[in-house]
């Protein structure tokens, strides 16, 4: 075993991707309304029959962004202690893969379903429906994993790491009720920044072998 602390090159880089996929798929919803909200289902469908190119680079960004979340997760489970906090990891990175699936449906709408009006509103609505239950199951396993890894990692070289993650968490379980409460969406502001940052932190450090 040896204690010299690395940067691992799997962590740091899906992290890094994981982070850029998820803000830049934010940043191209920046001319569709409504997007990711149960009151504004119909809104949302306008905005990407509206914007379908950036509906899709959004669409492609998330994607690409969860699955590194999920790469991320098993190569941050490598380097902790704890089958607590690993098995809270690997709940997230379920989640992760999950909801990838669900973030390509604003992609089918935009470029592969016509605008018909009030014909296309219920099939804009089930996609839509979709992407957004699939996002509330991720936020669950997000905040479920990072509670588990916090309260789980027992030999964290940084009490600050441990807290920031259940702070993130418990942020994160709240707005997993945005499938059917669309106020639980108002959290999303607080919580990502904080889920964000841990992950930022955790992919670039340096790591010894515990």
């Amino acid at each position: 075993m040896s204690g010299r602390a690395v940067r691992d090159p799997v962590l740091w880089s899906s992290g890094i991707v994981g982070v850029l996929g998820n803000v830049l798929g934010v940043v191209f919803l920046a001319d569709i309304p409504g997007a990711y909200r149960l009151a504004q289902l119909d809104q949302w469908a306008a905005g990407v029959f509206a914007h379908p190119h950036a509906a899709s680079a959004s669409a492609v960004a998330f994607t690409v962004g969860l699955y590194a979340l999920a790469v991320w997760a098993v190569a941050l489970a490598v380097r902790v202690q704890g089958g607590v906090a690993r098995a809270g990891l690997g709940f997230l990175a379920l989640g992760s893969l999950g909801n990838g699936v669900g973030t390509v449906t604003p992609l089918v709408l935009g470029l592969h379903v016509a605008d018909a009006g009030p014909a296309s509103a219920p099939l804009a609505r089930a996609l839509l429906g979709v992407t957004l239950t699939l996002d509330a199951a991720f936020n669950f396993t997000l905040g479920v994993g990072l509670l588990a890894f916090g309260l789980g990692w027992y030999a964290a070289p940084r009490a600050w790491l441990k807290w920031l993650a259940i702070a993130a968490g418990l942020v994160s379980l709240p707005v997993a009720g945005q499938a059917f409460y669309d106020p639980a969406a108002n959290l999303l502001p607080f919580a990502a920044p904080l889920w964000l940052g841990f992950i930022l932190a955790t992919s670039l450090r340096r790591w010894s072998d515990e």
